[in-house]
């Protein structure tokens, strides 16, 4: 049973306490109850809210209670609004965050009307936006491009600010919350394929009405085959099954600094702007290219032992190994690897510097006893590279597939904030009849 009662005596004061369990959970604010002796000589017993829990890392914290997605590592299940991967494996973009932020698998008629106003939205992103990364270097890593065309958006879209304008804009009115999600989810597809383009210093494509999320988002980035002018098909679903395994990971990074500053009820971009500088991180969605950049230092196989031997060490990192929500295989590696099977990455020779570190450290005690297996970073990183992308934007990229979750979190909280103010104002009315 996941309900239940902790029973606890504090031998400080032999006080006892009894804390409801609820969904394998306990309630930090129930601790509060539980104070130290007020002749305690330590001034930290005398935090007038009582006893506090000290989490660092939120490694055992739950923050928010969710439907979006739920991972299980001891039996390798990762779930999307209770569906498995299995069942989502052929899913698109469109059907996916609709899944996640409007919480059903869409009809056809849904996914059609969702993809439309993708595609018009994107299109009305303001030239001046363009303008904005066109004036940057080339040579700047992408993180800072990426976050000054989404300040671009956000500054021609002043009327999304609830501090500017209406500070319930979000609170009062659930359409207004899903056009912003649709303008934010389209304005990052833009930014992102300007970003590209600007660095690799190619002409940008507009966007098609006509076209799904993923082709807008290759054409604008400029992966293209060169003569017909359309994605390469085995590329774009490679992209697209990535996605579904990347849509969301529960409180990750990202999305949970997107959520520190959702709490303050403001606009999705800010949101997305800050889960952005988050993912470019190495112990987020950098890690992947940070695994990128270790196998190109590594060079070769055979130099394989002695790395191993450096990391056991403590003189180097070894990134996309070890996953604090897995403890074992992370369900994830196997659907990578059958889509590196059809990217057909065979000549890249740093899969064999991989593989390579995959099978001494399996063979390794050192690995095997703490359960570090490859995670989805570790091979992943194979993925983007063969589909075309520099490893610098890989972080950028595995954000336009994340962008799913964070706005599924962005919503999930301001519709509860919603529901929260209008029976504060049932309150409030009952009170003053």
């Amino acid at each position: 049973m996941s309900s239940g009662t902790l029973y606890i005596r504090d031998s400080r004061t032999n006080a006892e306490y009894e804390i409801p369990i609820r969904r394998n959970a306990v309630s930090a604010m129930d601790f509060k109850r539980i104070k130290a002796p007020a002749a305690g000589a330590d001034r930290a017993d005398q935090v007038a809210s009582g006893l506090r829990v000290h989490d660092p890392g939120l490694q055992n914290t739950t923050v928010v209670e969710t439907r979006i997605s739920f991972s299980d590592h001891e039996k390798g299940l990762l779930l999307f609004r209770g569906y498995t991967l299995e069942q989502l494996w052929d899913s698109d973009f469109e059907d996916m965050l609709h899944l996640l932020v409007w919480g059903s698998y869409p009809t056809a008629l849904q996914k059609k009307e969702l993809s439309r106003k993708l595609s018009e939205e994107m299109t009305m992103v303001p030239k001046s936006v363009h303008r904005t990364i066109e004036t940057l270097p080339r040579t700047t890593s992408p993180l800072p491009l990426m976050l000054a065309g989404l300040s671009a958006c956000l500054a021609y879209a002043p009327e999304s600010i609830p501090a500017s304008t209406k500070p319930d804009l979000y609170q009062s009115n659930s359409n207004v919350v899903d056009r912003a999600i649709i303008r934010t989810v389209a304005a990052y597809a833009v930014v992102f394929g300007l970003v590209n383009c600007h660095r690799r210093g190619i002409p940008f494509a507009q966007p098609s009405r006509h076209k799904s999320y993923l082709e807008n988002l290759f054409q604008m980035a400029g992966l293209v085959d060169q003569t017909t002018g359309r994605p390469d098909p085995t590329k774009l679903s490679c992209f697209r099954r990535f996605a579904m395994l990347n849509a969301d990971h529960g409180m990750a990074l990202s999305v949970f600094s997107a959520l520190v500053t959702t709490s303050s009820l403001t606009d999705p971009i800010s949101c997305l702007i800050t889960a952005t500088g988050a993912a470019f991180g190495p112990l987020h969605f950098g890690a992947t290219e940070s695994a990128n950049l270790a196998l190109r230092e590594i060079g070769t196989p055979e130099k394989v032992p002695k790395f191993i031997e450096e990391v056991k060490q403590g003189k180097r990192r070894l990134f996309g190994y070890g996953h604090r929500s897995y403890k074992g295989l992370d369900p994830r590696v196997a659907p990578i690897r059958s889509i590196l099977k059809d990217l057909d990455t065979s000549s890249n020779s740093l899969i064999k510097v991989a593989e390579r570190i995959e099978q001494v450290a399996s063979a390794d005690g050192y690995f095997r006893s703490r359960g570090l297996y490859p995670n989805a970073d570790f091979y992943g990183n194979f993925v983007f590279t063969g589909i075309g992308f520099e490893p610098e934007l890989i972080p950028a990229a595995m954000m336009s597939q994340r962008i799913m979750g964070v706005m599924a979190h962005w919503r999930e909280y301001m519709c509860k904030s919603l529901q929260e103010s209008v029976r504060y104002r049932r309150v409030s009315d009952l009170k003053y009849v």
